[in-house]
């Protein structure tokens, strides 16, 4: 087993295709294919099974497709921290991001790297927050946005930002003005994030120390599934403001406030063990700015800054 077999295995995991994967490693398939069975014969084991849906990764190969990812971004950061050349920053920098964070925050940032950091390339990973520390842990990902991030072994902890919660509903539910209590919306259907999630556990305490249960409609993992069961008014749910910046924009989802025990905090996250890279760097630093531009042109609305 050796680099070029692990960056080929990636490629065709990620690709699904031999014939695609080829074309894009500028290598001959029947190479490829050699290349594929000498990875198999050396660990024993069968990596890919060819099916009409194409090339899946078996058991195993997914085994080893996580950790490869970690072994060529390793390889990859240690030669970018080894160099000394002049060269301007380059590399693919990995961004984990909570899936309400990365709805306001992805796009701009994006933007901005293209235009500061043009050598460079983002990858930004939306993924349940309870999933965010243990992909940093893996070296997965260079670091992560994380919400109420605990301190971890391993783990280097910096908090960005407090955001307070919300009641998030269709612009066409009556409820009272001004502050709301728990009491208010107790009985309103409310779709909310699954567990493991500290954003549900924080609710749940809350509506626990009120002698109150609420009354759950669903739950989803994500607020790709959150928001538009919200703004289809099927129910309500309790997520910061950026979890719905463009609806409460055009006013389909109106954000009410609610007690101001309600909040979490936003932690970048990175691993003690693998120094970042300069373009790791420059990214947190562009990412950190573009948080603190957000707030202050009221586009993320409901934060305070805590560095």
């Amino acid at each position: 087993m050796n680099l070029r077999q692990l960056k080929y295995f990636v490629r065709v995991v990620d690709m699904q295709n031999m014939t695609r994967a080829a074309e894009s490693l500028h290598v001959a398939q029947p190479a490829l294919s050699q290349q594929m069975s000498l990875l198999e014969g050396d660990l024993g084991v069968a990596l890919l099974v060819r099916g009409a849906k194409g090339v899946q990764p078996t058991a195993e190969g997914l085994l080893l497709y996580r950790h490869a990812q970690t072994i060529l971004r390793q390889v990859d950061s240690t030669r970018s921290l080894l160099s000394k050349t002049d060269d301007p920053v380059t590399g693919t920098v990995s961004i984990g991001l909570a899936s309400s964070t990365a709805r306001i925050l992805a796009l701009p940032l994006m933007r901005r790297a293209k235009q500061e950091l043009p050598s460079v390339v983002l990858e930004i990973v939306d993924v349940p927050s309870a999933d965010l520390t243990k992909l940093v842990l893996q070296g997965r990902i260079d670091f992560s946005l994380s919400p109420d991030q605990q301190p971890m072994q391993g783990l280097l902890r910096t908090p960005l930002l407090r955001e307070s919660l919300f009641l998030l509903a269709h612009s066409s539910i009556a409820l009272p003005s001004g502050t709301l209590s728990i009491t208010d919306f107790a009985a309103l259907p409310l779709v909310l994030p699954s567990l493991p999630n500290t954003l549900r556990a924080r609710l749940d305490h809350a509506f626990l120390m009120a002698g109150l249960t609420y009354n759950l409609f669903a739950e989803a993992s994500t607020s790709a599934i959150l928001i538009p069961a919200v703004r289809s008014a099927m129910a309500a749910t309790i997520l910061p403001c950026s979890a719905a910046q463009p609806e409460i924009a055009e006013g389909s989802i109106i954000a009410h406030t609610v007690d101001d025990s309600l909040s979490r905090e936003l932690v970048l996250c990175t691993s003690a063990s693998l120094p970042p890279t300069p373009a790791v760097e420059q990214v947190i630093a562009l990412c950190k700015d573009e948080i603190k531009r957000l707030i202050n042109d009221q586009a993320w609305q409901g934060c305070v800054l805590l560095e």
